[in-house]
């Protein structure tokens, strides 16, 4: 049974991660962020400010493979405190692939950054891992960093390391501070009686929008079947304006709230750039496979089963 290493583990993205590994036979050590407590053995403190730390356990677990989630992704964050998030994203990701390099080089290594590396794109213009890339956001910056060290690692310094670029993923367990599960919150409060009502933002705005359990399948393709140095680009391929979100949840619970502009919440209207994902489809044989219609009805069903609790 191959080991794997999951950093981020007890995040959003890292429960599935957890699943999907486990599914397909892996047996899963889950690098646990600063705050959480292990509560068996595969569970292990995990903290990207600490090389002696990660080095121990890279050293003690020796995993055959790694899946690299743990970071900082909360775009504001980034914007409030830039050198702890370059701290996490950047020299935390070096700290970790340094540590296989002493350790464990012969490992498989995904690490997960972002199609915010990309920045803007010329309208029409289907973005191909070989674009350049040119972040706008200081997240993009970090993630940039990230992936270019990564990709070093490997045309380098020879390991066995690939990047994965995502564009947004919803689904069950996802915070609600993200867009999909603070409408899912707001519907599953109207089908249990309260007033249909809420406040949005631009909803013309347009964004690529993948389960994340589609999402964790990729990793895990990209993880038995990439090629190391290489980064894969993983999305639906298909730009959805936030609108769609609001109408999908109407749709599922039978409810059309009445909906406010607030002018606080309100955004230029602009669309990410759409990702070509012939790469990965072609080497690991990935492709979307989850609606949008079963995303949010998961999603809703949680934020209900929440009230409810």
């Amino acid at each position: 049974m191959k080991k794997i290493l999951i950093t981020g583990a007890n995040g959003f993205v890292g429960q599935h991660a957890i699943h999907e590994f486990k599914t397909h036979g892996y047996e899963v050590f889950e690098g646990l962020g600063p705050g959480s407590h292990p509560v068996h053995d595969h569970q292990v403190p995990f903290n990207l400010l600490h090389y002696e730390i990660i080095r121990f356990l890279v050293d003690q677990i020796k995993p055959d493979a790694c899946l690299h989630l743990a970071g900082q992704a909360h775009i504001p964050f980034c914007e409030n405190d830039p050198v702890t998030a370059n701290d996490l994203n950047v020299t935390g990701t070096v700290r970790l692939l340094e540590a296989f390099r002493r350790h464990q080089p012969g490992a498989r290594i995904v690490t997960v950054t972002s199609a915010e590396v990309y920045g803007h794109a010329p309208q029409g213009h289907v973005v191909t891992e070989s674009d350049p890339l040119s972040p706008t956001t200081l997240y993009g910056i970090t993630k940039q960093a990230a992936d270019e060290a990564s990709l070093a690692f490997a045309t380098q310094l020879g390991l066995n390391v690939m990047t994965a670029r995502p564009w947004n993923h919803i689904g069950p367990g996802q915070h609600p501070r993200f867009v999909a599960a603070a409408f899912a919150r707001q519907f599953a409060s109207f089908v249990k009686g309260a007033p249909p009502e809420m406040k949005t933002g631009n909803l013309e705005s347009q964004r690529d929008f993948t389960d994340v359990r589609d999402i964790v399948r990729g990793y895990r393709l990209i993880l038995e079947n990439g090629t190391p140095g290489n980064a894969y680009n993983l999305a639906s391929g298909h730009l959805r304006p936030i609108r769609d979100l609001i109408e999908g949840f109407s749709s599922i619970s039978d409810i059309r709230p009445q909906m406010e502009v607030d002018p606080a919440l309100f955004r230029p209207t602009d669309a990410t750039p759409l990702l070509c994902i012939d790469k990965i489809r072609e080497t690991c044989g990935w492709e979307a496979k989850i609606s949008l219609e079963d995303s949010l009805r998961d999603i809703l069903q949680e934020q209900v089963e929440l009230l409810e609790s």
